[in-house]
This record gives C-alpha cells, structure tokens and sequence, in this order.
C-alpha cells in the first residue's frame, strides 16, 4: 500500500487526505501548529465546492451550518452604488445543481477533520512543522524542524500561502500582495 504525506492540516490538506485516505492509500498529514484547528473567518463556496464536498461524504454537514446567499452584488466602491446583480436562487441552484453559500471557515473544517479521524488508515500529526523534503527512485522523505523525518511514496504540499514545499520545488519566493496602488502623492 502506499504512503501518501501530506504537508498542511488546513482545510486543503484533510480534504486531500481524505480524498486519498477514502481510496484505500495510508495518509500521513503533517501540521505546523500544535492542534488541529481552523483559523480565519467566512469562506464563500460556490456549487463546484458542494460537488466535491459530497464526493468526500461532508457535503450534508457543511450545508448544515452554511447560509445560503440569494444574490451577489458587484458595488461600486467609490460611490456605493450598485453596478450589477447576479440572483443565486431556484434558477441559479437549478442549472448548477449546488447553491452558493457561505460558512465559517471551522464549519467547514471540522466535518473534513471529524472524516479525517474516523478513517484508521489516516495518521494526523501536530507539531509537525516541514522544512523540506528529497526525494529518489525510493520515494520522498519530508525533513521536519524538530530533526526528525517522514518517509512516503508521494507528497501533496498543502501547507499554505508560505509554503515550503512549493518554495522547493517552484521557488517562486514570497507570496506578492495584490492592492490598489495609492494615487495621493
């Protein structure tokens, strides 16, 4: 059987555990901070989100705390005033087989999370922060802070927006910050 690491224990990594996990593969998630747990606040989720939430089996839990938006507003920032509608309602819901929701973050983390653990074949592992990984003809090993390692088949790097894995293997340094450039002088 393989052994699928996966760096990161946000949402993005325990659904790719789980999704690996649910194919019968040994999962093996790494996590920086100390517990498992969702930061953050609100997080909008279009049909395609729902879609691949029931194909993970928590589809029906996160509907059951999201709320369902009506209409989406595009507003002009300087004056305030409304530049177009889209209505997200029976029509809408209907052609995309999904509604668009929002939820927060830990809503939708928490059924990924309570998945995750009923599935043996998955191994949660906190304070497990990656610094880099190599990899041969073997498979890879992850090299964590604390100087221990972890070896695998495969590694999914869903460690987030400072991601050393992607740093490695893209190096395409340090996230940019996208903004409005001031015109004051």
């Amino acid at each position: 059987m393989a052994r699928i690491i996966v760096a990161g224990g946000g949402i993005g990594g325990l659904a790719a555990a789980l999704s690996v996990g649910r194919r019968g593969y040994e999962v093996v998630v790494l996590e920086r901070r100390r517990a498992f747990e969702e930061l953050g606040a609100g997080i909008q989720l279009g049909p395609n989100a729902f879609w691949a939430l029931d194909r993970l089996g928590v589809g029906a839990d996160v509907r059951d705390k999201a709320v369902f938006i009506d209409e989406l507003r595009l507003m002009d920032g300087t004056s305030g005033a409304c530049v177009t509608r889209m209505p997200l309602t029976d029509s809408y819901r209907a052609r995309f087989r999904n509604p668009y929701a929002v939820v927060h973050r830990g809503d939708l983390y928490e059924p990924l999370l309570r998945a995750c653990r009923a599935i043996s074949r998955i191994k949660l592992v906190a304070g497990a922060s990656v610094t880099g990984y190599s990899q041969d003809t073997a498979g890879v090993t992850v090299a964590l802070a604390d100087g221990t390692s972890v070896t695998g088949d495969a590694l999914i790097g869903a460690d987030g927006i400072r991601s050393m894995v992607r740093t490695q293997l893209v190096g395409d340094g340090e996230p940019r910050v996208s903004a409005i450039p001031s015109t004051a002088p």
